[in-house]
């Protein structure tokens, strides 16, 4: 009987297996294990929040994007967990491997790319590792500090579901870009543009779990499917969906391609956009502290008492929301 292979259980199998083998001792681990980041207690009342994403070429680059994009997508995927947990960046460590026959120029861009999206988010850039390697691998690790942050476990029954952003380009631009579907020149600069220049939503997390509004936070980048399914078992609640939040661009190219809406939105991944919980009481005054930093609350549905059962209900429609999306080392 052979061996079981990485491939065999995928990524969520791998991280609990890790899960499974560290010391448990979280005394001044503010967040539990499996969330965004984690969180350090400091003295003086003040959380450390770290976190760590790799983005590894054959896998985290799509075809067309940018050296400087490249930089951009390493800090932005870091940083998007600190905006989920509510921390100001502050820092930003990196460790790259290298092919040895990349060009320098490449490189440079890069760390330019690197640079501007660190500045961009208020961070500085610290310092890191460089190593050999067969594909370019880049190791990014984001420093930020809260004073609360916002775990992925505080959902309550009742709560409304909404979002920072809407979904379906990043599904619709992979499928323009490893699939060869076809759109109109416009629409395709339009849907690509957030495939090669994602955002973080730094100011509108860190607002919400400055004044309390929030009670449960994830980011967005593995799929909103799954990121829907993660608030649901660690809160232990239900999850009901009834508006469904696509891009107007996304829901033309599904369209004229004849491809299901609802597959774009719940199944794509690294929109980075926030998945919140806010409780009915707290909303208006959410809505208006969003508003003043720029960005937008969308409210797409609300927390329920079926534990682990995820739905999108719109008026004679309800269809299961599956847990799928993207994972690594299955094909």
């Amino acid at each position: 009987m052979r061996e079981t292979k990485i491939s065999d259980i995928g990524e969520e199998k791998v991280i609990e297996i890790i899960f499974s083998i560290i010391d448990k001792e979280t005394k001044k681990i503010t967040l539990p294990y499996g969330d965004d980041a984690v969180a350090i207690k400091l003295p003086g009342g003040k959380n450390l929040v770290i976190n760590v994403d790799m983005l590894v070429g054959k896998t985290d680059i799509p075809p067309g994007m940018s050296n400087v994009q490249i930089g951009k997508k390493v800090v932005t995927m870091c940083v998007s967990d600190l905006a989920a947990k509510g921390a100001k960046p502050i820092g930003f460590l990196t460790s790259i491997g290298l092919k040895r026959d990349m060009n320098v120029k490449d490189l440079r861009e890069i760390y330019e790319g690197i640079d501007i999206a660190a500045r961009k988010y208020g961070m500085k850039v610290l310092g890191g590792d460089t190593n050999e390697a067969d594909d370019i691998i880049i190791d990014g690790i984001a420093l930020g500090i809260a004073k609360k942050v916002v775990p992925r476990s505080g959902a309550k029954i009742g709560d409304i579901i909404a979002t920072t952003g809407l979904f379906g380009n990043t599904a619709a631009g992979l499928k323009i870009l490893l699939e060869s579907l076809s759109v109109e020149e416009k629409l395709r600069r339009r849907i690509l543009r957030d495939v090669y220049e994602p955002r973080a939503y730094i100011k509108e997390g860190c607002i919400l779990a400055k004044r309390g509004l929030v009670n449960a936070s994830i980011d967005s980048s593995d799929g909103l499917a799954i990121s829907l399914h993660e608030i649901a078992k660690m809160s232990n609640v239900g999850i009901e969906i009834d508006n469904l939040p696509i891009t107007e661009e996304a829901r033309i190219f599904a369209e004229k391609n004849r491809i299901d809406p609802f597959d774009l939105v719940f199944y794509g991944g690294e929109e980075y956009a926030l998945i919140l919980t806010i409780s009915k009481e707290n909303w208006e005054e959410a809505l208006n502290e969003v508003r003043k930093v720029g960005g937008t609350l969308i409210k797409i549905g609300k927390v329920t008492n079926e534990s682990g059962k995820i739905i999108y209900k719109h008026e004679e429609e309800e269809r299961i929301i599956e847990k799928k999306g993207w994972q690594h080392f299955i094909t």
